[in-house]
């Protein structure tokens, strides 16, 4: 999975793109921008994170060029992809010098223009870690969000993954306890309010390490912090972290607000919490109401079933049922391994490996593992110059 960004003056050839893109199923994030390359270049900020640029090539002009090979120079690990009606053998060569690495004809093949994304994803994902994001969202207080979210972290830091936990919990944010007993040296409204500073070595710095392979940004202290705590922070410290980590998770709480809106806006998958009960049911109906409204995808939502029981008041099926959607996960009860590994800051995986607890989180990282992409190319670009020299007579 990468970051897209697709630039275009007209509106509706930008959005054709992004359609194009997403019906391929492969979960890019992918926006779209009227900004011309001059405005790209002058913003500091416009291409934080992005993997890819699909540029409308229709009516290039020399300061495009010019423009994209300062944006190249820059972005070294930043892919173009020109698309153009007419690729001619001089636009080619001008834009392979600007920089330009893929060329695709416009109108365009769906299925050409998603292999040729499907070829630099792949080639990106292998040159950096895949970055990718999922929010857990309690359907009501006491759900075991926040445990599950600090626990798979851990596992997947287990299976040879990096991970970072980021609470977002606006109230009394301390994911970061239950998995660790060391003192948070910031939290994320630290790093709000100091934005402006954020670079690598700072961000390591408001790091708690809980492990080699996992780290949390603990939560604001209080909710007066809490709301210090802006959307654009959060999407600036996404871009930092997604391509140091192969997994990024939220610890979402119960709030709906503009900035947990944000974390689930970025997320491929979001696990809403809950247990097997009337109460939990009602509080997952109204939260799949607020997700519809979002315009979430059914597939980008999954439910997570916690302290699962068979002879519950609520069967698994009447859950379904209730909710209309299938019910992705199932974390069985466990009382006893929980509350010690809650009371002692250490994970379950590592306090309780064979608990079934920990088992359930082991199986939901394996099911995140996501599927190879297949690497096939139709570039122009690349057609163009693989093609035998015509000798000389």
């Amino acid at each position: 999975m990468i970051d897209i960004l697709t630039i275009s003056s007209d509106p509706a050839h930008a959005s054709a793109v992004a359609r194009i893109v997403e019906a391929g199923g492969s979960h890019h994030r992918i926006r779209t921008s009227t900004a011309g390359l001059l405005d790209l270049c002058t913003d500091k900020e416009a291409l934080d994170g992005v993997d890819l640029l699909i540029l409308d090539g229709a009516h290039l002009t020399q300061q495009d060029f010019d423009a994209l090979l300062a944006i190249a120079t820059k972005h070294a690990d930043l892919t173009c992809m020109l698309l153009t009606p007419s690729p001619s053998t001089d636009l080619l060569i001008r834009a392979m010098r600007a920089g330009v690495r893929d060329v695709q004809p416009w109108p365009a093949d769906p299925e050409d223009l998603r292999r040729a994304v499907e070829r630099i994803a792949t080639k990106t994902n292998g040159t950096r870690r895949d970055g990718r994001v999922i929010s857990f969202v309690s359907c009501k207080g006491g759900s075991g969000t926040s445990f599950l979210a600090a626990n798979l972290a851990f596992a997947a830091s287990t299976s040879g993954k990096r991970a970072l936990l980021i609470d977002l919990n606006q109230q009394f944010g301390e994911a970061a306890f239950l998995v660790s007993e060391a003192t948070p040296p910031a939290t994320l409204a630290d790093v709000s309010a100091q934005i402006e500073r954020l670079d690598p070595a700072f961000f390591e710095a408001c790091l708690t390490r809980v492990s080699d392979s996992f780290d949390v940004l603990a939560g604001a202290p209080d909710p007066a912090r809490a709301k210090d705590i802006k959307p654009e922070h959060l999407q600036r410290i996404l871009n930092l972290a997604r391509p140091q980590y192969d997994l990024v998770i939220f610890d979402i709480g119960q709030s709906i607000s503009n900035v947990s809106i944000a974390a689930l806006d970025q997320s491929e998958y979001i696990f809403p919490v809950l247990q097997l009960s009337l109460p939990y049911l009602r509080g997952g109906r109204k939260l799949l109401e607020i997700f519809r409204s979002l315009g979430y995808r059914g597939d980008k939502v999954r439910v997570l079933v916690n302290r699962y029981e068979k002879k519950g008041p609520v069967g698994l099926s009447e859950l379904e049922k209730a909710l209309g959607l299938r019910v992705a996960s199932v974390i069985p009860e466990d009382e006893a391994s929980v509350s010690a590994s809650i009371n002692q800051g250490v994970p379950i995986l590592r306090l309780a490996r064979s608990s079934g607890v920990a088992k359930g989180l082991s199986e939901l990282v394996r099911s995140l593992s996501p599927p190879p992409a297949a690497e096939r190319s139709n570039s122009i670009l690349q057609k163009f110059f693989s093609r035998p020299a015509l000798s000389r007579v």
